[in-house]
């Protein structure tokens, strides 16, 4: 393997044609497939805007749950179980009217989620729950 030259010497020139080849395959391969990550779902949705309004309290069907369980059907007082009728006559007398549900901070997640089950089987069509805004 004796090609004439003397083993110790430098190769002072390097070809770089095919490194330029291979870097250019790979941006050609990234621009193409670039576009194809972009879409997260072939599922088009349309979200809603959101904005917060005051509701007319005295239009509203308001059920509060204070943080010892107490709860109230419009500023009246009830025991827990007679909460399930007076809402149901109440939502039946007034088919169109929000329930606002009103609940202490402390409450469990439970607990306003089975009012909101609550207000659903009594035939609300309308369902908010209370909060105060952030300033």
């Amino acid at each position: 393997m004796d090609s004439g030259k003397p083993s110790g010497d430098i190769i002072s020139n390097l070809n770089l044609a095919p490194l330029v080849d291979i870097a250019l395959v790979l941006v050609i391969i990234f621009m193409v497939t670039a576009p194809l990550l972009d879409v997260p779902s072939n599922l088009e949705v349309d979200l809603p805007k959101a904005a917060t309004i005051e509701a007319k309290s005295q239009d509203n069907i308001t059920i509060s749950l204070g943080a010892g369980g107490e709860t109230a059907l419009n500023d009246k007082m009830l025991a827990p179980p007679q909460l399930a009728p007076a809402l149901k006559k109440m939502v039946t007398d007034h088919p169109g009217r929000l329930v606002v549900i009103r609940a202490d901070k402390n409450v469990s997640h439970r607990q306003i989620l089975d009012l909101l089950g609550l207000a659903k089987k009594s035939g609300a069509q309308r369902i908010a729950i209370a909060t105060v805004q952030r300033r």
